[in-house]
């Protein structure tokens, strides 16, 4: 169908409120080269307004992940790969805005040339929440606000030293795994519902509801044919699932009903890291595939092909980080742009060299080829 015509057509469905968020209102993975000052990323997403989470890694050397959400505020860090509780310094992720966030001078932030990951994750009925809550040492139910099906909750204790708790929809109420870990799943676990999710307080299981303990939560949704994304209200834009590794270099291909842009894989009945992809930093058929680790502080990886992207979702190419035979791995998979044009100059544009920085060709958006 023309690119015109379906503008048209988007155009009309939001008249009459046929219309849904897309992807880019919900979610950005934004690249950036440090300045060794303060910055401001604009990547169009509304986190003042909305409320959401700001993940940065630096890619060029080892340094900590930096997590930083609209619950706890501006400036308050936790590391995904460190069981440190939260800290603050407000010279790192230091404000959120109606069109994304702005970052201090801090060399983990804005190392001058280093270049640097970001993902943003925007509140939003059936894509994400952010939740923040006490532990009371008893079995305890925790309104959220995802209003559908969970697939994954990250919860990790802000207030002192703790392991960050994941909990997948594949095995709900029967066993986790810790981000910040490449340890196997183990028995203990939390059950939810489409509005809430239950943290226990019996022996042994008090692991996210300490008393008097402060956490956060971390929820994403797992669409199944009922998301409401897109130009027409009706596009799945988030899954969370598994599959079973058969031990070739040519594996399992994992229907999600779309081309993903951002993968994060773990393997769940051996030791694994957390696997984190995206297609801005490269996902390559048969090539490197530029991949960062949640669980590790290590720079990014830039050999070995490991997966390769699919119109309708993805395959793993390597046989043994991602496809071991018989082997039991889960994953969250983020769909691709979902987003109508409206004027050819959002997706087409012709420059000359200017002479001076790079890049000497500027189009005002992300480019493809």
């Amino acid at each position: 169908m023309a690119t015109k015509k379906k503008m048209l057509q988007a155009a009309a469905g939001n008249a009459v409120g046929g219309g849904g968020l897309n992807v880019e209102d919900v979610f950005s993975t934004y690249l950036y080269t440090g300045t060794g000052a303060a910055q401001t990323i604009t990547n169009g997403i509304d986190l003042d307004g909305e409320g959401g989470l700001v993940w940065v890694k630096n890619r060029d050397t080892t340094d900590f992940h930096h997590l930083c959400d609209t619950e706890r505020g501006s400036g308050k860090i936790i590391a995904s790969n460190d069981t440190t509780g939260q800290v603050t310094n407000n010279n790192t992720i230091s404000g959120f805005s109606s069109s994304g966030f702005s970052l201090g001078s801090d060399t983990a932030v804005s190392t001058n040339s280093e270049d640097y990951a970001s993902w943003t994750f925007r509140k939003a009925p059936k894509f994400f929440d952010v939740v923040t809550y006490t532990g009371n040492g008893s079995n305890q139910i925790i309104n959220h606000n995802l209003g559908s099906d969970v697939g994954a909750i990250i919860i990790k204790r802000t207030d002192s030293t703790s392991d960050w708790y994941f909990s997948h929809r594949y095995d709900f109420g029967g066993k986790m795994l810790k981000l910040n870990s490449t340890g196997a799943a183990y028995v203990s676990g939390i059950t939810v519902t489409d509005t809430t999710f239950r943290v226990f307080g019996s022996a042994g299981l008090t692991l996210n509801n300490v008393s008097g303990a402060t956490y956060v939560a971390y929820l994403f949704a797992h669409n199944d044919g009922d998301g409401e994304f897109g130009p027409d209200g009706d596009q799945d834009i988030i899954k969370c699932g598994s599959y079973t590794g058969n031990g070739s270099s040519d594996g399992p291909e994992i229907d999600l009903g779309f081309e993903p842009q951002w993968v994060m894989i773990k393997r769940t009945d051996s030791t694994s890291s957390w696997f984190m992809f995206d297609n801005m930093r490269g996902i390559a058929t048969g090539g490197n595939d530029m991949r960062l680790y949640a669980n590790a502080s290590a720079a990014e990886y830039t050999t070995l092909s490991y997966m390769k992207l699919l119109p309708n979702g993805f395959a793993p190419e390597d046989n043994t980080a991602f496809n071991a035979s018989g082997g039991s791995y889960i994953y969250i998979a983020i769909r691709r742009g979902t987003k109508v044009p409206e004027s050819g100059t959002e997706v087409f544009a012709v420059d000359t060299a200017d002479g001076s920085t790079l890049p000497q060709y500027k189009s005002g958006f992300v480019t493809d080829m």
